[in-house]
This record gives C-alpha cells, structure tokens and sequence, in this order.
C-alpha cells in the first residue's frame, strides 16, 4: 500500500464513511489535535524509559495483590509504589484509547442524509456501528481507578502548581494542556459540524458523552500524574504563590 495517494492535494480529505471535507474543518483539527497529543504521550513514555533504566531495584507482585495494582503500599525493596514501573504501559493504554476515538470520529454513524443499508433498519445500522466504532464508559471508569488510586497515595494539595520539574515531570504537563485543547475542541465539534447528531439516537448520544467524560478524566489524571512522579523521584512541587515583580 503507498504512503501517498495524492487524493489529499486539492486540500481536502475524506472520512472513514466516505465523505470528503475541507482539512480546515473541525473534524480535521480535532483528528489532529489528538495525534499530537498522541506523539507527545510518546514522549512521556520515552523519558520514563530513559529513568527506569538508571534504576537498580526490580519490581515485584506483592502476594494476594489485584489485577490492577500490584502494590497498595511502599515496597521495602525498592521505595517506590508499582505505579511507577506501569507508567509505560498505562500511557500505551490511553494512546490506544485515543486512536480509538479518533476512529470513532472519523465515522459519523447518522446524518440526514444517510442511506440505510438494504434490510437493516436505522437501529440495526447504529448498533453494528456501536460494535465497530463505539466508546465504552468503562474506558473513563478506568481512568477514574487510576485517579483515585493516585489520589490516595499523594499529599492534599491547597495550591495550583506551577509546571516544572524533569524532562518526564514537564512532557506530562505538556499533554495535559494539549488534552484540554482537545477537549474544547470536541466540544465545539458537537456544538458545530456534528451538531444535528445530538438528541436524535440515545446510542450517539451515549458515545459522545462517554468520550467527552473520558477527555475530562484523562487530563485530570495526566496532572495527578505529573504529582506522583514527582513525588516518586523526590521532586518537590513549585507550588504558585505571587511574588513581587523583580522587573
């Protein structure tokens, strides 16, 4: 298959449905919004790979330990809880959800215009596309697990937090803010070109709705996330506070 197609040069682009749009539209910007948020994650997995291999210590499955957290407490052996050593592979799990909903933006189920396959009726076409290309709430409960086990494990914070820190403290930072941009703009994309699939399918509005948790979640994980590597490899927190202007 080739990389080019040239069926892009005129400055348009099509959907997974078929249909071609202008790539100035939203739903271009949104696609593109969340692949860059997507490489930037890879960055952070880039960088914890660079500190994991200057560590000595091993991790282990504490014995009678769930299927999602292998160590509730400090480990004797290392210091450090098992989240630290899964950060890779829950930021792989979020990338995947992101090409998720990518795909699920890029497939409109219904539109005024659309043409029920032969046979089928409406809701037969909505759920094969929910089975295709459909969100589950389950991926933003996960997520909510994830928050709320870090928010155990962290100290109450009573300030904002100013971005600062390593190279891995600072790329977290960075997709936080690039999800956030991501999360208005899908707002807006349902307020807009998507705006006449809303309030007509429960199964549409139950997607979007899950996705627009998610994207809500995920930002406030990735800033519970930053905390907990800092407060992993003993970074202390630039708390904001104002200060007078030395200029």
């Amino acid at each position: 298959m080739k990389i080019y197609t040239k069926t892009g040069d005129n400055g348009s682009s099509s959907l997974y449905t078929g249909s071609r749009k202008s790539k100035s539209n939203i739903i271009f910007k949104f696609l593109g919004d969340f692949d860059e948020l997507n490489s930037n994650l890879a960055m952070v997995k880039a960088f914890h790979k660079e500190l994991l291999e200057k560590e000595t210590v091993q991790v282990y499955n504490a014995p009678g330990a769930g299927a999602m957290f292998y160590k509730d407490h400090v480990g004797v052996d290392s210091g450090k809880y098992y989240e630290w050593f899964a950060l890779s592979q829950y930021i792989y799990e979020i990338q995947v959800n992101i090409m998720d909903i990518s795909a699920f933006i890029a497939t409109p189920a219904y539109s005024s215009d659309t043409k029920v396959p032969l046979g089928l009726t409406m809701d037969d076409h909505l759920e094969k596309w929910n089975e295709k290309v459909g969100f589950d709430e389950v991926n933003y409960q996960e997520l909510e697990k994830y928050i709320d086990r870090l928010n155990d494990i962290l100290p109450k914070l009573t300030n904002f937090v100013v971005p600062s820190g390593n190279k891995l403290l600072a790329q977290i930072h960075i997709c936080r803010s690039i999800c956030r941009r991501c999360e208005r703009t899908f707002v807006d994309l349902y307020e807009t070109e998507y705006r006449e699939y809303i309030g007509v399918f429960d199964i549409i509005d139950r997607n979007v709705k899950n996705v627009r948790i998610y994207l809500n979640r995920l930002s406030d994980y990735l800033f519970m996330l930053s905390r907990f590597v800092g407060m992993t490899l003993n970074i202390e927190e630039d708390l904001y506070k104002r200060v007078k202007k030395t200029f």
